[in-house]
């Protein structure tokens, strides 16, 4: 097989399960961000670290010699926790300055990385991905797709159903819904409005502990990592459209494909700035994300 031969079957690849493998991984990135950002107007700038502490958990459970199964429902714990202590302690505090839980959450995210340091230390850390995960199936000529990566994918569409049902088919989710469009009259109709910012703060940072964990086996594992998901994860809820799931898995595949797409014809450094000026455009057009709610003034 000549080298141009394999090079176009990679591209093949690259092309053919980007836009699942990309809205998939996004997803528990921007997913989160979404019920967090949408429904109760918090910027988190700490999310990226929330990933962080999801991964480092992953490498624990790794070090007690678990493995990437044992990892997710124990980084959800963990993470979900994490989130319930940053809102029941700060965000809760400062729910109606949405400036000031920008910069709270960044300073939270400053002093997560500073802890993980303490604890940690600077030094990368390995996860092993589970042996029965070892090996891959070949899609196109002789090129492998690893079974890890196809286990991400499969992880992170559970994750989007499983939002999904909560959302669309709970009572929990109509209050979400409810306080979503109109705050002050679902309080008036008897919503806690201040639980459902909790709960929903709590899943939200489940679900990014969750990225972390999987994330783990394929990424380094170090106090600075997150902080590459806190831009990708925006980028994709702005261009998606604040408030809307269906907004995350179009932002997340747009984004995903052209980047691919434009780093195979370019580079990634040209790929990552033809995508921003894309999203800035997008934003001009529809100003509040392609998904984005419209409201009636009155």
């Amino acid at each position: 097989m000549s080298a141009l031969t394999a090079a176009n079957q990679l591209t093949l690849l690259r092309l053919l399960l980007v836009p699942v493998f990309a809205l998939c991984m996004l997803y528990g990135r921007p997913g989160w961000a979404l019920v967090i950002f949408g429904v109760a107007g918090v910027i988190n700038m700490a999310h990226g670290e929330f990933i962080m502490v999801g991964a480092y958990t992953a490498a624990v459970v790794g070090q007690l010699g678990g493995d990437t199964f044992t990892a997710i429902p124990v980084a959800f714990a963990v993470v979900g926790l994490l989130g319930l202590a940053v809102e029941r302690g700060i965000i809760r505090w400062i729910y109606d300055r949405p400036l000031e839980t920008l910069l709270a959450t960044w300073g939270v995210g400053i002093a997560l990385q500073v802890i993980v340091k303490l604890i940690f230390g600077s030094e990368l850390y390995y996860v092993g991905a589970p042996k029965i995960l070892d090996g891959g199936v070949r899609l196109i000529g002789l090129l492998p797709f690893p079974y890890y990566r196809i286990f991400l994918v499969v992880v992170a569409i559970a994750m989007m159903a499983l939002t999904f049902y909560v959302i669309f088919k709970t009572k929990f989710g109509l209050k979400v819904r409810a306080v979503r469009r109109n705050r002050n009259i679902s309080g008036c109709l008897g919503i806690d409005t201040a639980k459902v910012d909790m709960m929903i703060f709590v899943f939200g940072s489940g679900l990014a502990g969750v990225a972390g964990a999987v994330l783990a086996p394929i990424k380094s594992v170090s106090p600075p990592m997150g902080f590459p998901y806190a831009v990708d994860a925006y980028m994709v809820l702005v261009l998606g459209g604040v408030g809307n799931l269906w907004g995350v898995v179009t932002g997340g595949t747009l984004i995903g494909e052209a980047e691919t797409i434009l780093a195979f014809l370019t580079n990634n450094v040209i790929a990552k700035l033809l995508v921003f000026l894309f999203i800035v455009i997008a934003i001009r057009v529809f100003p509040r994300g392609i998904f984005g709610y419209y409201e009636r003034s009155t």
